[in-house]
């Protein structure tokens, strides 16, 4: 299943960045803030929430 999600979510993601800044990259891609979760993580988390109907945690 990985598989074939990794690649079209991370194509969906680069196409959603694109339509937000109106064009190419403007960095190098690796560079800018680190994400804390991989895609495999992502994946999983959401899993877990969606199976377990968790709710976001709140800040403060």
């Amino acid at each position: 299943m990985l598989e074939e999600v990794a690649p079209r979510w991370t194509a969906a993601r680069e196409s959603a960045l694109h339509e937000r800044r109106g064009g190419d990259r403007r960095r190098a891609v690796g560079a800018g803030p680190k994400q804390c979760l991989v895609f495999v993580d992502r994946l999983l988390v959401t899993l877990v929430h969606l199976r377990l109907g968790i709710p976001h945690a709140r800040a403060g």
